[in-house]
């Protein structure tokens, strides 16, 4: 009689294009201009039970201001067999894309989080790890996207790095 053990598996990291995040500028006023990301799809290919999360945001020098911090939020994507149907919104009457670009947010919305990224200090790099499962019941959903806004009273700089890394079961 054999055993098999199931042994947590790291794939690759992928970093998510980032173009309208770089200079992404601090607003204070609601609703505030943010970044979102492309959509993940978690259906097709990888099939993750979850996803790690790093953000890295190089910052202006500027003093620390407003909020004190950056905040990101986590996009829930449901695939319905044909359409992909965003299952959060950012408190507007503009939905989450799937595709990077530029967003506004407003507070309360129904995207889970958000994820403060503090900035207390001139010229701080905000970084941020974390996992996307505790915000969806310890599972991955169909998809997911990202969205970042900026309250820290710094502009972002070139240099932004978000990325990601589906984390699976392999049987051996």
């Amino acid at each position: 009689m054999s055993s098999t053990t199931n042994n947590q598996s790291w794939g690759a990291y992928v970093a998510m294009d980032v173009t309208n995040l770089q200079s992404l500028a601090k607003d204070t006023s609601d609703p505030y201009g943010a970044w979102q990301s492309a959509r993940v799809d978690n259906q097709t290919s990888v099939r993750a039970l979850d996803y790690e999360i790093g953000i890295h945001l190089p910052t202006a020098a500027s003093a620390p201001a407003n909020d004190l911090a950056a905040y990101a939020y986590l996009i829930p994507w449901v695939f319905n067999g044909s359409t992909w149907l965003p299952r959060g919104n950012f408190g507007t009457i503009v939905l989450p894309t799937g595709v990077e670009g530029t967003a506004s947010i407003s507070d309360p919305n129904s995207m889970a989080g958000p994820i403060a990224l503090p900035y207390k200090i001139l010229s701080q790099i905000l970084q941020k790890y974390f996992t996307i499962s505790q915000f969806f019941g310890g599972w991955a959903p169909d998809g997911w996207s990202l969205a970042i806004r900026n309250n820290c009273g710094a502009d972002f700089l070139t240099g932004c790095v978000v990325e990601y890394r589906p984390l699976t079961l392999v049987n051996s």
